[in-house]
């Protein structure tokens, strides 16, 4: 589960003596901090669907996409130094496990090449991130500050949107209700991504200015632009995520039992707040119906479907095929809908099996384990917001299947708390 693997001469975890050979002059810092943005960016679900009628998911088959994460890794590759080290975390052995096994699940699909097309650009992605384990990883504060700095310049893309293009930056709710929501146009990307990158930019600079990491003035801009594309995006699924994440990440990294009471009262008095005033009612709501409502504005209908399926024993174990994140609904004779999933969980079923929601389940789990065993509050608090945050979308949301935004926030957490802790052990060896 857990390995610390040497490439080319490199030994112990400890920096490389100047002047040796794997001593040579390091990248500047900009350059790994830009490498991180455009893999964030590569990863993002680029929809063809930005002027298209209403819908929830986007494209994640972009030729541009895979053409990008491949020159990434190739810069990547090229930047490394000899004798670079890597840790692989329990979780992301997992996720190497899980494309290993969809691999060989792919063949026995009679059109395999498409997911194999998936699941090397996957690959690709997982290996990225056991790259830049020296220039990022290993310092768990370089790589959230990545990972916020990503998701500023995607929430700039968005607000540019609006000037570039702000009658298509406006989607209206056709099907599902009345108003507007912003969407990206410079980089096509739907209400509910748009949301996401809001709630991640707005949890990690709240956590930040708690934690002293960041200032008041730059910590008070990123909360409001995060907190504006929430409320402009419209998306329920994104507030709720990133509330529950920030509630889990304040309780554990309080030490007292008041402090942990107070961690859940704030919310549950906003909470309140949202049924109660009108605005933020209406905002709730969304012009919806009782009926659109209770059913997810309609994903409960696609999540029965998959449930009452009858399939073989093998398609249950190994599914219908990674890409497969549709179901086909008959409705009455020569009445036939195409409807997304939009769950992790059932998403996973039906493309890779049971078997593979085992496997992301067991990822997710020592993910936690990872998180709660981090000694750095700062670095704990921001582990607990990613995957917070991961574990209430990936209810409403697909994504833990593929290389998505979704996936990337899981490893992120996985490997910053378990890097937090070997940097904790070895300077407590090093004491000692």
């Amino acid at each position: 589960m857990r390995s610390t693997t040497t490439y080319r001469g490199g030994t112990g975890l400890a920096p490389p003596v100047p002047g040796t050979v794997a001593g040579q002059i390091e990248k500047p810092a900009w350059f790994w901090l830009m490498l991180w943005c455009l893999f964030v960016l590569g990863v993002q679900p680029w929809s063809s669907r930005v002027a298209a009628p209403q819908g929830t998911t986007g494209s994640t088959n972009s030729v541009m996409k895979g053409l990008l994460l491949g020159a990434i890794f190739l810069i990547a590759l090229a930047a490394t130094k000899p004798g670079f080290r890597t840790r692989v975390n329990p979780a992301g052995s997992m996720y190497v496990m899980y494309v290993l096994f969809a691999c060989a699940t792919a063949f026995l699909l009679a059109e395999p090449l498409g997911p194999l097309t998936r699941l090397a650009r996957f690959l690709i992605g997982l290996v990225l991130v056991f790259l830049l384990w020296r220039p990022l990883v290993q310092v768990p504060e370089r790589l959230i500050r990545a990972h916020l700095w990503a998701h500023l310049l995607l929430a700039a893309t968005v607000v540019l949107s609006l000037a570039y293009a702000p009658s298509q930056a406006w989607r209206p709710l056709r099907s599902f209700g009345t108003g507007y929501r912003l969407q990206g146009v410079i980089i096509p990307m739907l209400p509910p991504r748009v949301g996401e990158v809001g709630a991640i930019l707005l949890g990690l600079a709240l956590i930040g200015l708690l934690c002293r990491k960041l200032s008041l003035l730059p910590a008070g801009a990123l909360i409001g632009l995060g907190g504006v594309l929430i409320a402009a995006s419209r998306t329920r699924t994104s507030a709720a995520a990133v509330a529950f994440g920030l509630v889990i990440a304040l309780v554990i990294t309080r030490k007292t039992w008041a402090g942990r009471i107070a961690s859940l009262a704030v919310p549950g008095l906003l909470g309140i707040a949202f049924l109660t005033i009108g605005s933020l009612h209406t905002w709730l709501l969304r012009g919806q119906g009782t009926q659109q409502i209770s059913s997810l504005s309609g994903r409960t209908t696609s999540w029965q479907a998959v449930l009452d399926e009858k399939v073989s024993i093998q398609t249950a174990i190994i599914g219908h095929g990674l890409g497969n994140k549709r179901v086909l609904l008959r409705r009455g004779e020569g009445d036939i809908d195409v409807m997304a999933i939009d769950n992790s969980w059932l998403g996973l079923y039906w493309e890779t099996g049971l078997l593979a929601v085992l496997i992301v389940g067991l990822a997710l789990v020592l993910a936690w384990i990872s998180v709660l065993r981090a000694p750095t509050p700062y670095i704990r608090a921001c582990g607990a917001l990613l995957l917070g945050y991961v574990t209430v979308a990936s209810l409403n949301e697909s994504g833990l299947s593929d290389l998505s935004s979704m996936t990337l926030h899981l490893l992120v957490a996985a490997a910053v708390c378990d890097a937090d802790r070997i940097r904790h052990r070895s300077r407590a060896l090093t004491a000692y």
